[in-house]
């Protein structure tokens, strides 16, 4: 999280700068220092050169370069196609599915929503963790995302069977989370 280790990083990378990890590396100090734009430099080195030798950094990689373009505005279609990117890289992971259901959220496309957050859980399980946070920590993000779209495209009914699951997963969700199913349940009388 230091410039220290930045320039200990760049000096890495110029004896082997095609190398996915340490762009990778660099990309996440960068962004730690909340520098996006160069984060987003190296993280799409890191896409691009991690693509075929690794697939893990690459999806990753791309979906922390749709959170850097996120902090800026007007950037929606880069978003997407960030998120897009990553599903075609590693379409059986449920990150991007995850990360596409809340930026349609946010949309207000719910329908979108909705479809990314199904197709999410159906490959929700059985995966190791990405080398890195990306908002994402099981599958009842996915559960969470479903009930709250559900509830927009006309089915409360769903919406209030599986806020009132999720209800039941105190140690599994974030407080915020919690908080929030109770306030939709409250507002769809449920």
């Amino acid at each position: 999280m230091s410039t220290e280790k930045i320039e200990s990083l760049v000096v890495e990378l110029s004896k082997d700068p095609f190398n996915p990890h340490i762009n990778f590396a660099c990309a996440v100090e960068y962004e730690l220092l909340n520098q996006t734009a160069s984060a987003v430099s190296f993280y799409l080195r890191a896409a691009e050169y991690g693509f075929a030798s690794n697939p893990v950094i690459a999806y990753t990689s791309l979906l922390k370069m749709a959170h850097c373009f996120e902090d800026q505005n007007d950037r929606t279609s880069t978003v997407s196609n960030c998120l897009q990117q990553a599903v075609t890289v590693l379409p059986k992971r449920p990150e991007a599915y995850f990360l596409l259901s809340q930026f349609h959220e946010r949309q207000r496309a719910w329908q979108e929503s909705y479809t990314y957050a199904e197709i999410g859980l159906s490959v929700a399980y059985g995966h190791e963790p990405l080398p890195i946070n990306v908002g994402y920590t099981n599958h009842f993000f996915l559960e969470y995302q479903k009930a709250v779209s559900a509830w927009w495209i006309g089915r409360r009914h769903e919406s209030i069977i599986l806020f009132n699951k999720l209800k039941e997963k105190t140690a599994e969700l974030p407080e915020e989370y919690l908080k929030s199913i109770e306030s939709n349940l409250k507002v769809i009388g449920g």
